[in-house]
């Protein structure tokens, strides 16, 4: 047995030695977590799609109920012209002369026509605004709708025509065929 020699080696104990009793537990090695991870940018790129779906959705939802409790399909149609015209940056506007810039006339290129109201004050009890066109060929006023002054935008429901003028006045009946009074605040469309 000469050449495989065991060796053995030995094993200093520690110091001392701990028993764990109920008084006195044995102390445990201090345990290192992994430093906590980050979500990596595929995972951010996935949480912002999935927020921006639900944005959607929500949207669409908004939109689907409000158009289900909205106004009657006339008055939606009405206000989608309104808003056209407002927003068509080849529209021509004219404040209406007498107004103090409360009222401007906004018409398109077809001459459809809108009235932009901005602080008007509200009509006298029993009274309403009445809107009047003027065609250019006549000196005859005609109805183009009527409002209050709760309304933003009121659409005209006559055209103008390039050379018509439009007017307001106080009128007593909504019903009115003719003014009550001469035109004072009066807008003169120029355009071709």
């Amino acid at each position: 047995m000469g050449s495989a020699r065991a060796q053995l080696v030995a094993i200093d104990p520690p110091d001392e030695v701990l028993e764990a009793s109920p008084g006195n537990p044995v102390p445990f090695p201090a345990l290192e977590l992994p430093p906590a991870r980050r979500p990596g940018w595929p995972t951010l790129a996935a949480l912002a799609v999935a927020c921006g779906v639900v944005a959607v959705a929500l949207g669409a939802w908004a939109l689907v109920a409000e158009t289900r409790s909205g106004p009657a399909p006339a008055q939606g149609v009405t206000d989608e012209r309104s808003l056209a015209v407002l927003t068509d940056g080849s529209a021509e506007r004219y404040p209406l002369r007498g107004s103090l810039g409360r009222i401007t006339l906004v018409v398109g290129d077809r001459g459809e026509a809108v009235l932009a109201l901005d602080g008007l004050g509200a009509p006298p009890r029993g009274a309403v605004y009445a809107i009047w066109v003027v065609p250019p060929t006549s000196a005859v006023p005609l109805p183009a709708g009527t409002f209050d002054a709760a309304a933003r935008v009121v659409p005209l429901t006559r055209p103008v025509a390039p050379g018509a003028r439009v007017g307001v006045t106080l009128e007593p009946d909504a019903r009115a065929v003719r003014p009550s009074r001469p035109l004072r605040l009066v807008a003169l469309r120029t355009g071709a």
